[in-house]
Parts: structure tokens; sequence; C-alpha cells
């Protein structure tokens, strides 16, 4: 089975889960601009890795464009946020982006978080919107100064686990295309 795997990274933490798939898999790996239907259909299995913002995953509109051109292929969307997976967050991912009308593999992967990659208007901006989330819920109000150290000290995740499931999915459908 050919497998290709495509990313979007703004600060490298999903284009390092690009590399580490990519060398688990042994295959290759590309930025999402060079995601073409012609080459993708080349491949048996496509994985698209990209970060999660408010439960938007990032220039997934251009995978999902190319959708009715590789639907016959294994596809994957692999979703790299800050917070752990879990049922409901993961509806959410699949609502907010629509999922609902392809057959996609939604998996989705911890990441990290450093402020330093990026623009000083998105960091001032991610600061105002944390006091104001601080300053509504009393709850977060008792962890403000962990909160707050977010923007301090960057954070790196390797989310084996989350990989070891993509994995497994890959090695269960290779196994299977060569049954049939």
């Amino acid at each position: 089975m050919k497998t290709v795997i495509y990313y979007f990274s703004k600060t490298g933490h999903s284009k390092s889960y690009a590399e580490s798939l990519a060398s688990r898999i042994n295959c290759e790996y590309f930025d999402y601009k060079k995601m073409k239907a012609k080459k993708m259909k080349e491949f048996d299995t496509i994985l698209y890795v990209a970060p999660v913002h408010g439960n938007k995953i990032c220039k997934v509109a251009k995978f999902l464009k190319l959708y009715k051109k590789i639907k016959d292929k294994n596809l994957f969307i692999v979703a790299v946020g800050m917070q752990p997976p879990d049922k409901e967050r993961r509806q959410t991912i699949i609502t907010v982006n629509l999922l609902d009308d392809y057959h996609i593999r939604l998996y989705e992967l911890i990441g990290g978080f450093d402020a330093n990659k990026l623009s000083w208007i998105v960091r001032k901006i991610m600061k105002i919107g944390l006091k104001s989330a601080i300053e509504k819920d009393p709850a977060l109000k008792a962890q403000a100064g962990m909160i707050n150290t977010i923007f301090d000290v960057p954070r790196e995740y390797n989310d084996i686990s989350g990989i070891e499931k993509i994995m497994d999915t890959i090695h269960r459908l290779e196994r299977e295309s060569k049954v049939v």
C-alpha cells in the first residue's frame, strides 16, 4: 500500500507528527500546499495532519475540496490540539468541520504550544481571550497563574499512544488489502 502525508503546521507541532508518522510508515510527507488530486490518486492511503484552533482544523477545506476525486482512498485527518482527545470534543470537531458528509477517519493528537512562534498580534489576542475566560469562569480563576504560564514556557507533547492507534489502523488496512 502506498501512503502519503500532507500537513499544515504553523508552529511546527503538526509537522513533527507528520515526520514521525512518515518515518514509521516509511512514506513521503509534504506541505499541504502540494496537495493535488492527480498526485494523490497515486496513493492508497492519504493522511492530512493539521492543528485544531477553536475546534476548526486548519486548512482542512483544501483537503475536503479534493474529496470527490480521492474518496476511494483510505483517508485520515489527524487533528493536533492542546486538549486530550475525548468523545464530546471529537463530535464537536466533526460538526464544526462538516466531516459528517465524508468517509474519513479522524484522529486527535495532543500537540504543543510555543507563543514565541506566533505573531505578536496573535499572542495579544490570545492573552485577551484567556483573561476574559478567566474572569468569567470561577474554576479558571483558581488556575489563572498556571494558565498564564502557557505564554512563558513552550509545551511539547508527543502522543505515542495516539500515533500507535493510527499505525494500528494503517497496518490493519494493509493486511485487509492483501486479502482482497
